[in-house]
């Protein structure tokens, strides 16, 4: 044989037989075990069982002793397999004391973790040497598996209050530094950033509006404010739009050439040299865009956390356009699509949590509003919705002013038909949900289809 076939794997039987003998002896080392172990956390099929009875026992709010684990396994038929009355009697004696049974637990759970990782590795080498997935969902797959182990490692879940309170000491004074109340990632809009404080990290921050109302385009506003003014890293991933396509859009609304003049090629000469000028201004942003048409969460996670890694810093704002497009994890797709979309929303807001950064997702509404005569978006329009209202800490939407009050020109986001610069139309950006700030406040902004670029009245002159 091999010398790789003769190796055993990680573990040690003597803590194993350590924590069972402890948790035999004494309760607190029972609720110890059981914060930390599982059933598969024990290497041999013996100690398996064992603590499967004491888990049991302890889930059903019994004592657990060696005459109570005795009697369960008898019940459960695996007393004999496990060792017997005898192996159980030999546990409860092998414990001097309980007072090292949390090392005990320790080695356990790191001989658990390192199987894991042999486990893990061997799976990725036979995925890798399959071609029944893409490369992209094996690198997902290793990813959340070792993703995975490295969470065995959150034990510390309740923390002391004085660490929250040293948090919040920071954030303010951080705020006080950049001045304005602005504590996350700014809007570039000054009314909507006085509503939400900016974009904070660990946010999931939803964008939807009825078709042709410029998500994708205020999502661009907010990457351009945030990465070009800012410097803040901002990741894209467009499951729609073509990178080339948003970098035009973005030329030109930084440029403030038309935009369907720029795909036709019929800028004039000042026009063109307003459109060279603003590319150069791209030259060096950290904003990148992902247009692979296709993304888990595992796969959003896996190249936002690379990017972190080698960068060495945390995003300022991570983009997704859009939720509908989204794909789900094979373990994701067993139920309906509502139930899919509420599995994502959760994973996005969790993600957020890793990332240390906002995420804006982008998302569809029903068809049920345009069937309606007052068209002004409520929550109960977002699309599949699921659990979206619960996981976002920020719900917005887009509507025309015509539509919210009756006032301002109809509105007309065809970018190709504007043929004015000055052809600007009023857009509410509706706060239906702000779980920081005040909520059900409407922040008017302007819309110039022909540069595809979102201002705020005190701006509109420069248009």
């Amino acid at each position: 044989m091999s010398s790789s076939a003769q190796r055993v794997p990680p573990h040690s039987i003597e803590a194993e037989q350590s924590v069972l003998g402890s948790m035999l002896l004494d309760a607190n080392a029972v609720t110890q075990a059981m914060e930390t172990l599982t059933t598969e956390d024990f290497y041999t099929p013996g100690h398996q069982k064992i603590y499967a009875a004491m888990a049991s026992l302890h889930l059903d709010g019994q004592p657990v002793d060696l005459v109570t684990v005795l009697e369960k396994m008898n019940q459960q038929g695996t007393l004999e397999s496990a060792g017997g009355m005898e192996y159980l009697t030999t546990l409860s004696n092998l414990v001097p004391t309980t007072a090292n049974v949390s090392q005990y637990i320790k080695i356990v759970e790191d001989r658990s973790v390192l199987r894991g990782v042999i486990d893990a590795g061997s799976h990725m080498v036979a995925s890798g040497y399959q071609a029944e997935k893409s490369a992209d969902d094996v690198v997902a797959d290793a990813h959340d598996a070792v993703y995975a182990l490295a969470m065995r490692n959150r034990t510390d879940s309740l923390k002391p209050l004085k660490e929250g309170v040293a948090e919040a000491l920071v954030r303010v004074a951080e705020a006080a530094q950049r001045g304005g109340g602005i504590v996350g990632t700014p809007s570039g809009f000054a009314d909507l950033d006085k509503l939400t404080a900016g974009f904070e990290a660990g946010q999931l921050v939803i964008l939807a509006a009825r078709p042709g109302m410029g998500k994708t385009s205020f999502a661009l506003n907010l990457a351009h404010n945030a990465g070009v003014k800012h410097r803040l890293p901002v990741a894209i991933f467009s499951l729609e739009m073509p990178q080339s396509d948003l970098a035009l859009r973005m030329i030109c609304a930084e440029a403030r050439v038309s935009l369907g003049k720029a795909r036709a090629g019929t800028l004039d000469d000042e026009e063109f040299g307003q459109f060279v000028r603003a590319s150069t201004e791209f030259n060096d942003v950290p904003i990148y865009i992902d247009d692979s048409g296709s993304a888990t969460v595992p796969e959003i996670r896996a190249r936002c956390m690379r990017f972190s890694g080698k960068e060495r810093k945390n995003l300022g704002l991570v983009i997704i356009d859009y939720l509908q497009l989204m794909s789900a994890t094979q373990q994701s797709r067993a139920g309906s699509r509502t139930q899919e979309i509420s599995e994502l929303t959760r994973q996005l807001k969790l993600l957020a949590r890793d990332l240390k950064a906002p995420i804006l997702l982008l998302s569809q509404l029903n068809r049920d509003i345009e069937r309606r005569q007052n068209k002004t978006p409520m929550m109960a329009d977002l699309r599949e919705s699921g659990s979206i209202e619960q996981d976002a800490d920020i719900i917005m939407f887009l509507a025309s002013q015509q539509d919210v009050d009756g006032t301002g020109d109809e509105y007309d986001y065809d970018e190709e038909e504007s043929q004015s610069a000055q052809a600007q139309n009023g857009v509410y950006v509706i706060l239906a949900k702000n779980r920081n700030g005040p909520a059900g406040e409407n922040v008017l902004l302007y819309w110039n289809g022909e540069y595809t670029k979102f201002s705020s009245p005190s701006d509109r002159e420069e248009m």
